[in-house]
């Protein structure tokens, strides 16, 4: 029975000469063999491969994210921190206001700050952390009248209108109709601080509300005994008035 075998030639375009070589079948069945079986191994080495690039590259990724969460988790627990020493002052204030309890906080977007730049000193902060008058309540103001053994208070002329801005946080301690002084506002701080706001045209807070250094409670008017738009401003020192002059600067 001849033998099966499987020829290959090799033959020169520029020669007569040729090269002719064979392998028995089975040799050649089993070279076929164990080339497909080396390219299903070269095939599932890049798959695998890549599976762990893709696997490090996610393992990667997890740790970075693993790490950002770590940071935002001591954010918050430092806010937590902050929050908690912020309630506490609340309560610090309210007891040297007299007061029950903190009230409610204002709703900010009711009763915004005026759109004219604040100080830098008040930016960003929260009610409760100026307690003590430090803000000259109007802007674009002459003053008209300083105050005196018979005037303990000064005036600040203004254009009808101009916002009127509390001089530090403070609860509403009073709001009312003056014969003398028209629409008013009392406002008592810490330390023994209040503020007086007289010739009001109008309001826009109430007793017992929350206000934030800076924000609009009113507006300069010439309500009452007055003859021309100002504002008639106090502070008062354990109930008892004095120059604001020693305590602002005007």
């Amino acid at each position: 029975m001849p033998r099966k075998e499987l020829s290959f030639f090799v033959a020169s375009n520029y020669s007569a000469n040729s090269l002719r070589f064979s392998v028995p079948l089975w040799m050649a069945r089993l070279l076929g063999a164990v080339a497909c079986l080396l390219a299903l191994l070269v095939v599932a080495t890049l798959v695998m491969a890549l599976a762990g690039t893709y696997r490090l590259s996610k393992l990667s990724y997890l740790e970075r994210r693993n790490r950002q969460l770590e940071g935002e988790f001591a954010k918050v627990a430092a806010l937590r921190k902050q929050l908690v020493q912020v309630e506490e002052q609340s309560r610090k204030m309210a007891a040297m206001l007299g007061v029950d309890k903190t009230p409610a906080p204002v709703n900010w977007d009711s009763v915004p700050l005026d759109s004219q730049s604040l100080p830098e000193w008040l930016k960003g902060k929260v009610w409760g952390t100026q307690m003590v008058p430090r803000m000259v309540p109007v802007e674009g103001y002459a003053v008209s009248q300083r105050a005196s053994d018979q005037h303990q208070a000064i005036d600040l002329a203004a254009p009808a209108g101009a916002p009127v801005r509390a001089t530090a946080d403070a609860v509403v301690e009073q709001r009312g109709d003056d014969r003398q002084y028209g629409r008013f506002l009392l406002l008592q701080h810490g330390q023994g601080y209040e503020s007086y706001y007289g010739h009001l045209q109008d309001w826009n807070v109430d007793k017992g509300d929350t206000v934030q250094a800076g924000a609009t409670i009113g507006w300069v008017g010439t309500t009452g005994k007055s003859t021309a738009p100002h504002l008639h401003f106090e502070i008062r020192k354990d109930g008892q008035r004095i120059d604001p002059a020693t305590v602002l600067k005007f």
